[in-house]
């Protein structure tokens, strides 16, 4: 799992709600393997009021993680 790390870029502009589909904007290497840029998921948890997402992915394997808003997009 990913650790919640708030950045100071924060995009505070961005938010999503429980059961969005969102984007990756960046990979994300996590202990099952690297979630590529574009890989989508939904939204399952919503954190500080929408700095933070925790967000489900399928493909291209199943994980839950715990993300940035700067990480996601629509």
């Amino acid at each position: 799992m990913v650790s919640l790390s708030l950045r100071s870029e924060d995009r505070s502009d961005r938010h999503f709600a429980e059961l969005s589909i969102v984007a990756l904007t960046r990979a994300v290497e996590i202990e099952a393997g690297l979630l590529p840029v574009g890989a989508s998921g939904v939204v399952v948890g919503i954190y500080a009021d929408g700095k933070g997402y925790e967000v489900e992915f399928q493909k291209p394997f199943h994980a839950v993680v715990t993300l940035d808003v700067a990480d996601l997009s629509a």
